[in-house]
């Protein structure tokens, strides 16, 4: 099997970065369907996807000889209560969390994608 190369790879890393933002932006406004976890804990888990992906962009560029591209540089959402749920409505879920001891919160936490990008 035919190894991608660097360019591919960066490709792949930045679209990562979009698709785990979109997703961070849907669990807090829709929740998720995790039926062991709060959405607090699934979107700081895809906060930490990004973490890692902007990690292994920077890790190619400076082995590739490459720019940092314009993804490795939009903000990163911000890590949220664990116990955060979007809404309440999946009861049978709801209730299980509880159940598990957990203490749901329905505090949202703003993520304020302006478009400025992050340097530093």
């Amino acid at each position: 099997m035919k190894e991608n190369t660097p360019e591919q790879q960066l490709d792949l890393l930045c679209s990562q970065i979009i698709r785990e933002r979109d997703h961070w932006n849907y669990i807090n406004e829709n929740g998720c369907n995790d039926p062991f976890w709060p959405d607090g804990c699934n979107m700081n888990l895809t906060r930490n996807h990004i973490i890692s992906y902007k990690r292994d962009i920077a890790e190619l560029c400076e082995k590739a000889g490459m720019s940092l591209p314009e993804e490795y540089f939009l903000k990163i959402p911000p890590e949220v209560d664990d116990n955060y749920m979007a809404n309440l409505k999946q009861q049978a879920r709801v209730d299980r969390l509880k159940q598990q001891g957990d203490k749901l919160s329905l505090k949202k936490t703003k993520f304020v994608d302006d478009g400025q990008l992050e340097f530093g």
